[in-house]
């Protein structure tokens, strides 16, 4: 995602004093930062800590860390664009929940019932140490189903996770049309106070 923000500058250039269009690009680029919250002093208080709101939201329970799986490169006054993204390994699940979609592979985990153990995010619990997590439990096809079954003392059998070829997801999290909004919320109130602050430090 990336912000643009070159027809301002034109705008405000046309009504600016020499001193004050020198300051332009710099004051643009701290405003792109600030908005999309990089920078130390503007960490999870921009863009970034909107998303995670939304998320918390919009998403049935979000891990913490997701919330905050952000990467981030600075806009400069000699490039006047600054990128927030989701790192490699939220991208690859929160693409599917953003735009929707298949995902195709082999033998992918689906809970099936509450015996699944499902952790507080609603996720498989211990999933990348395996599935099978007693003696009772096993991996095999019952009745043409693929999955972990679970033994018990009656001879009973029990499908804790099933296994399927593909999984269809919705898109749930609009994630161009939150950074939208908050931009056009925020922008220009941003460049106000990093233009003021440019043009007291400027020399005269």
């Amino acid at each position: 995602m990336k912000i643009s923000v070159k027809d301002n500058i034109k705008e405000v250039k046309r009504w600016s004093t020499d001193l004050q269009k020198k300051q332009v690009p710099f004051a643009t680029a701290m405003a792109i930062n600030k908005t999309l919250g990089i920078g130390k002093a503007n960490r999870m208080k921009g863009l970034d800590r909107a998303m995670g709101v939304q998320m918390n939201r919009k998403l049935d329970r979000p891990m913490p860390r997701t919330t905050k799986a952000f990467y981030r490169i600075a806009a400069t006054k000699r490039k006047l664009s600054g990128t927030l993204g989701f790192v490699d390994w939220a991208s690859k699940f929160m693409q599917r929940l953003v735009q929707g979609g298949e995902r195709s592979e082999n033998n992918i985990g689906v809970p099936y019932t509450k015996e699944a153990r499902l952790n507080k995010f609603g996720n498989i619990a211990g999933r990348r140490t395996g599935l099978v997590k007693k003696q009772n439990q096993f991996i095999g096809n019952i009745k043409g189903i693929d999955g972990v079954w679970e033994r018990h003392k009656d001879r009973t059998v029990k499908l804790l996770v099933g296994f399927k070829d593909s999984v269809t997801y919705k898109a749930m999290f609009p994630f161009y049309k939150i950074a939208e909004k908050y931009t056009a919320a925020n922008f220009d109130k941003n460049f106000a106070e990093t233009f003021t602050k440019a043009l007291k430090s400027a020399k005269r």
